[in-house]
């Protein structure tokens, strides 16, 4: 089975400036789930929400990756490691890149998110 990251698109972002009311420390919060399109036989998606809050900036963004595989997608398929798990990690420096390049061009510190671990993540949501 061959598997393909065909297109991916920021569905929602919100950039705030904290002027007055910064923070004494950086964080950020990541869910990421899968998308089986009932019209789409052989495409799937992953999607993120990603909420950062650094001390002077907040940050939100939901993000859809599209995958497209060579033959049909099975319920075996939608149960095993690959949406979960390993999706994801081919998304998410992608994610990464963009939260990079939206920090820096808006005037901050570029904000260098860490790696992910998805299979603990995968473990906590199951």
């Amino acid at each position: 089975m061959k598997i393909q990251l065909d297109n991916w698109k920021v569905i929602n972002m919100n950039f705030t400036f904290l002027d007055e009311n910064k923070r004494d420390e950086n964080s950020f919060d990541l869910k990421s789930g899968s998308l089986f399109p009932e019209n789409e036989k052989k495409s799937f998606g992953v999607g993120f929400n990603l909420d950062v809050k650094d001390t002077d900036f907040d940050l939100s963004i939901e993000a859809l990756f599209m995958f497209s595989l060579d033959e049909e997608i099975t319920e075996e398929f939608k149960l095993s490691d690959f949406p979960k798990i390993n999706a994801p990690a081919i998304a998410f420096p992608y994610l990464r890149a963009l939260v990079s390049n939206i920090t820096l061009q808006s005037g901050f510190d570029p904000v260098m998110l860490p790696s992910i671990n998805f299979v603990k993540l995968a473990e906590e949501r199951d």
